[in-house]
């Protein structure tokens, strides 16, 4: 064979075992790593870090690129953090920093919101969305919700008062959202 048609069969065979690779990937391996991944990881998918903190073993990255922003427009000053143990992900938190009182609208995070928010930062949309936890703290405006996300990953937050805000929400691993059977979820 001569060199030219050697390296065409092997570039052809390449891309064809990436195609087929590819269609086959399962949804996380599609996506993007982000829980226990290091900062230096973290930054080559969102960029530098706006501020840092440190307190108790722990590291928190704020990062806002301009592309996040456009996810909640409502609340231009959002931003997400992620909390770094042992320089790993453990977890990842959505801030929409904004003054809800002032906030005339009707908007809460919800179903369609963390999903913006998980293709955000895995790169794919959510496999699941069931819920783990729903109970009200004993005050009777303030209620905590937890729902499974699938693969993994599980989100939680609070709404609170009259109009049930919510200003923040997480998401973390939590073994009962792994895939494929997403098991003991109840």
């Amino acid at each position: 064979m001569k060199s030219p048609h050697l390296y065409q069969a092997f570039t052809g065979l390449s891309l064809g075992f990436l195609f087929i690779n590819s269609t086959f990937a399962p949804p996380a391996l599609a996506g993007r790593y982000v829980l226990n991944q290091t900062p230096q990881t973290i930054e080559r998918y969102f960029g530098r870090y706006l501020k840092k903190q440190t307190s108790e073993g722990k590291v928190i990255y704020t990062y806002a690129p301009k592309s996040f922003r456009r996810l909640f427009p409502l609340f231009p000053k959002s931003n997400f953090s992620i909390t770094f143990v042992n320089n790993q992900a453990k977890s990842i938190n959505l801030n929409f920093n904004s003054d809800f009182d002032k906030y005339s609208g009707n908007y809460n995070y919800d179903q369609q919101s963390a999903a913006k928010f998980y293709k955000y930062i895995f790169g794919y949309h959510p496999p699941i969305w069931q819920e783990l936890t729903a109970k009200f703290s004993g005050n009777e405006t303030i209620y905590f919700y937890e729902y499974c996300l699938g693969d993994g990953v599980a989100t939680s937050f609070e709404r609170y008062g009259y109009k049930q805000f919510t200003d923040s929400a997480t998401f973390a691993y939590n073994t009962r959202c792994e895939s494929p059977d997403n098991r003991n979820l109840n």
